[in-house]
């Protein structure tokens, strides 16, 4: 009998039903990351389903960052993909009418538990690129707004991979894009930034941290966000800020 039987027969759900059989494999574990799925011909046959269904389900999978496809190779497992996440984040931001207010309270609710999680668990060497990251924005205080921007990203990254929590470091890569748009939307308002505060807040997260104080490393991260709100009501005031971006 198909392991998938017990469902109607037409192709969209059977497609739906391959599909979801390759993930729960993944999910279980049975098929790991580098490994040979079945041919098309294999599944279809072990799942009583045609070629073309499989085919489809296949192409969805790979749409999903699951599964990698190439002419005239086996498909394989790929590791955790944030694709698919990330871009619903990169679209989602943009489309509704508080996307910017609605990112950031989004980047507040995952990174001040991550400030807390690498109070407790960062090392000094996975602090290492935090603090080259804060350096680059002090260095650009006047200078480089692109090099600051990349400094800012890069120690929001580098912070969430000191967390200890592997599925907090690939939500927060998945938010990579939505970083940029927040940091670049707040950061274009000139008349209402200070570099040298902002400079101030990372580096009192950073020696939260250092001092392994989870409490203080949420409220330095809070008081950060909290800033935020301040020129995000500025924008709401004026939506022609937003035309800087």
């Amino acid at each position: 009998m198909s392991e998938i039987a017990a469902i109607q027969p037409d192709k969209q759900r059977l497609t739906e039903a391959v599909t979801q059989f390759v993930i729960d494999r993944v999910a279980e574990r049975v098929y790991r990351p580098g490994d040979q799925l079945p041919s098309e011909s294999d599944l279809a046959k072990r799942l009583n389903v045609s070629k073309p269904v499989v085919r489809e389900a296949l192409g969805r999978l790979s749409a999903l960052g699951i599964v990698q496809i190439q002419q005239g190779k086996p498909t394989t497992v790929k590791g955790l993909s944030v694709a698919p996440l990330d871009q619903f984040l990169r679209l989602a931001v943009r489309v509704t009418d508080n996307g910017l207010r609605e990112a950031v309270e989004l980047r507040r609710a995952i990174e001040v538990e991550v400030a807390a999680l690498a109070a407790e668990r960062a090392t000094p060497l996975q602090l290492e690129p935090v603090e080259v990251a804060l350096e680059k924005m002090r260095a650009n205080i006047d200078g480089d707004f692109e090099r600051w921007l990349q400094g800012d990203l890069a120690f929001h990254v580098a912070l969430a991979r000191c967390s200890g929590n592997a599925l907090l470091e690939h939500l927060v890569s998945a938010l990579v894009d939505t970083i940029k748009f927040t940091q670049r939307a707040l950061g274009l308002q000139r008349d209402l930034r200070d570099p040298t505060a902002t400079v101030a807040r990372h580096q009192a997260i950073v020696d939260a941290i250092k001092a392994r104080d989870p409490a203080a490393a949420r409220l330095a991260m809070t008081t950060h966000f909290a800033v935020s709100d301040a020129v995000i009501a500025e924008i709401a005031r004026d939506h022609r800020r937003l035309d800087r971006y």
